[in-house]
C-alpha cells in the first residue's frame, strides 16, 4: 500500500475542511473534492475514475456517512473490477457542515441527523473487506492489514460529531472580544495554544 504517490479523493463536507488541514501531501500526489458544487458523495466514484485512470497508484476515497450513504452502492464497481482503493469513512451520524451552518444563523437543527450503521460489515457483504474502527491502535491495525488486500477496502471510523476549528469566526482575544465568550470558545475547540492575531502582531514589533 504505497502512499508516497497516492490519489486522495476527498468528499463534501466537514471532511474537506479536515481533509485540506491534516493531509500531509507533496507535489506527486494528488487531492480533489467539488467543495464548490457541494457534490456529497463525490469520493467514492472519483475514487473509482481515479483508480481506472491510474491503476498502479494507490487511491483513497475520504468521505463523512452522509455523502457515503448516497453512493455506497458503488463499492460493488470496485468489487466487480478488482480495484484496491481504500475507503474510509468519517462517521459522525450528522450532516455536520450544514449542522454549523445553521448553528451559525440561529435555526434549529433540521434534516442533519443520521442513523449510524456498520459501513464495514455492510461493505464485506458486498464483497469488499471492510472494518470498523473505534480508536487509533484500532484504525492503525485497519490500515495495516489493508495492506494484505488485494480489492477494496472500506474502514469505517466512528468520530464524535465536533465542528472542525472554526477560523473564520476566531474568538480568542480577551481584549477586544467578551472574555467569557473567549473561554467558551477555547474549550469549545481545545484551542488552548491558539495565540489572537492582534498578540502575534505586538510580538512582531508592530503596535498598529
Amino acid at each position: 500500500m504505497a502512499t508516497d504517490d497516492a490519489i486522495f479523493q476527498v468528499d463534501v463536507g466537514n471532511v474537506t475542511i479536515n481533509g485540506m488541514r491534516y493531509l500531509k501531501i507533496d507535489q506527486d500526489q494528488r487531492f480533489t473534492t467539488s467543495g464548490w458544487y457541494a457534490t456529497m458523495g463525490y469520493a467514492l466514484p472519483a475514487a473509482i475514475g481515479a483508480q481506472a485512470e491510474f491503476p498502479e497508484r494507490q487511491v483513497w476515497s475520504i468521505s463523512g456517512d452522509g455523502g457515503y450513504a448516497m453512493v455506497m452502492q458503488d463499492i460493488l464497481t470496485q468489487v466487480k473490477y478488482h480495484m484496491p482503493i481504500i475507503n474510509v469513512i468519517l462517521t459522525n451520524e450528522s450532516l455536520g457542515f450544514i449542522e454549523a451552518e445553521q448553528d451559525d444563523t440561529r435555526q434549529p437543527h433540521s434534516g442533519v441527523d443520521l442513523i449510524d450503521a456498520d459501513y464495514g460489515t455492510a461493505a464485506a457483504a458486498l464483497g469488499a473487506t471492510g472494518f470498523e474502527v473505534h480508536d487509533l491502535p484500532e484504525l492503525k491495525a485497519a490500515f495495516e492489514a489493508a495492506k494484505q488486500r488485494k480489492g477494496p477496502v472500506v474502514i469505517d471510523v466512528k468520530i464524535s460529531d465536533l465542528r472542525p476549528l472554526p477560523v473564520e469566526q476566531l474568538v480568542l482575544d480577551k481584549e477586544t472580544q467578551d472574555p467569557a465568550a473567549v473561554d467558551a470558545f477555547v474549550k469549545k475547540y481545545h484551542a488552548e495554544k491558539l495565540i489572537p492575531f492582534r498578540q502575534l502582531l505586538a510580538d512582531a514589533g508592530d503596535e498598529n
